[in-house]
């Protein structure tokens, strides 16, 4: 599990922002919402409110940048890494990018910083702690800018031989980490396989649930207990679908297709990589409709946003639950009811045993959860120079006697405005006519600009 994360120098997030799953000392529904690890009591789930622009999506994309650098061996090795600085500061250009994560495996407390540029890796340590605060090396791995070396040393404790820690550094190239060239070397650490295993198969990955449909038909296809599941909780908003069933096509890819493939992409990494496919898997996902007049099959493109949504995140949920995964949704809540919102959330916190959930939303729905913690609430701004900041406490000083959507509305999350967008169109009618239209007028009568071709 997480238990905070310092950010800074990533895309709109300028100065250090922190992002905090430590629990607060109110007491109220920690039975669902807190689970308590190596003495640290973490919350299961952090809903993260702002506006449109805020920088909340990229809150939730530092945390999959990092799970990437950390297992995964680049594409291009000779390339940059693919991100960007904060672009509105020139002075940032020069500045490393830098994350300080503290997390948990099991009941044993880690610590990981990296510090990089869009050109390489500068640092990275792992720490372990034991004896309370006291802490070991794990790995350190240092840049040398001027020989475009790196030097990477772990602690005696790891117990790797001289030549396993030679062949780990001599595969930890510039923009290589030490996990990930770790992982390409025929070398057996325990430790180190299970620090790389967290991150690849259990830290936060960001879904985009519209994106979700091919990993929820899979997910379904091979568990009847989650089809099962997933029937009962369509129940609940009195839904006619009584099963679902999942169809798998296997297609070869035709010579010619591969052909042009190969001729439109320059990089001959990438036409290795299309070498290795000799085959598409599609899946089609069919839900089975119960009215009075029989059971009819329809497709899910055939089902509505809503019900779509809610499947999508109880089946990523369900999954998150099973594996102990840290699950991030982006825009969660959108297309479904309050209510649909509301039971996946307590769904998510009665059943999670490790299992943790950040979200980026903007749901006024969630706020009348009657559940929901106030230290469970991060406000996301931007200031006037477009950095991002995350703000943990603003909500937390509500009194809990007041009813969370009624602060958002008069204005007590104070760094969102509860009126925007703040324009009135009655006032403004004609500047925006004046844009919208010609002003071209023949007749009284305004004219339109002629139609586009696509319009025609």
């Amino acid at each position: 599990m997480i238990e905070r994360i310092n950010i800074s120098n990533f895309y709109s997030i300028r100065e250090d922002v922190d992002v905090s799953f430590v629990a607060s000392k109110d007491r109220q529904y920690s039975e669902d919402w807190i689970v308590e690890v190596g003495g640290v009591k973490l919350l299961k789930a952090l809903l993260l409110y702002g506006s449109n622009g805020s920088g909340k999506t990229n809150v939730l994309w530092a945390l999959d940048f990092l799970r990437r650098v950390v297992f995964k061996i680049p594409r291009d090795l000779d390339g940059e890494i693919r991100y960007k600085q904060f672009e509105f500061d020139p002075a940032y250009k020069d500045k490393d990018t830098s994350f300080d994560l503290f997390f948990f495996i099991g009941n044993t407390r880690y610590n990981y910083q990296l510090s990089l540029t869009p050109k390489y890796i500068r640092r990275e340590e792992m720490r372990q702690y034991h004896n309370g605060n006291q802490s070991r090396r794990v790995f350190l791995r240092e840049f040398d800018l001027s020989s475009g070396k790196n030097s990477v040393k772990f602690g005696p404790w790891v117990g790797l031989t001289t030549k396993e820690k030679q062949a780990i550094e001599e595969a930890t190239t510039r923009v290589v980490s030490v996990l990930a060239a770790y992982s390409v070397r025929n070398i057996a650490s325990e430790l180190l396989s299970e620090i790389r295993d967290y991150f690849k198969y259990r830290f936060f990955k960001v879904y985009d649930l519209e994106n979700a449909d091919e990993e929820v038909a899979i997910a379904l296809q091979h568990d009847s207990s989650l089809r099962a599941l997933l029937i009962k909780m369509l129940e609940s908003f009195h839904s006619n679908i009584v099963d679902v069933q999942v169809e798998e096509k296997i297609q070869p890819i035709p010579e010619e297709a591969r052909k042009l493939l190969m001729q439109m992409n320059g990089k001959e990494i990438d036409k290795e990589e299309i070498a290795k496919f000799q085959t598409i898997r599609s899946f089609k996902t069919h839900y089975i409709h119960k009215t009075p007049f029989g059971e009819f099959k329809l497709e899910d493109g055939l089902q509505s946003e809503g019900t779509l949504a809610f499947i999508r995140c109880l089946t990523l949920f369900c999954k998150a639950i099973k594996g102990n995964w840290m699950l991030a949704l982006d825009e969660f809540g959108a297309g479904m009811q309050a209510k649909s919102q509301n039971l996946l959330l307590n769904f998510f916190l009665k059943f999670s045993k490790e299992a943790q959930l950040i979200v980026a939303t903007q749901s006024l729905g969630l706020l009348d959860n009657e559940q929901l913690r106030r230290d469970s609430i991060a406000i996301v701004s931007k200031d006037d120079i477009g950095q991002t900041s995350v703000n943990q406490g603003i909500v937390r000083k509500i009194h809990k006697n007041t009813k969370l959507r009624q602060a958002y509305l008069t204005g007590r999350f104070t760094t969102m405005d509860p009126n925007e967008p703040d324009i009135d169109l009655n006032s403004e009618c004609k500047s925006i006519e004046s844009l919208l239209f010609t002003t071209d007028k023949k007749g009284g009568c305004l004219l339109y600009t002629s139609p586009s071709p696509r319009d025609a």
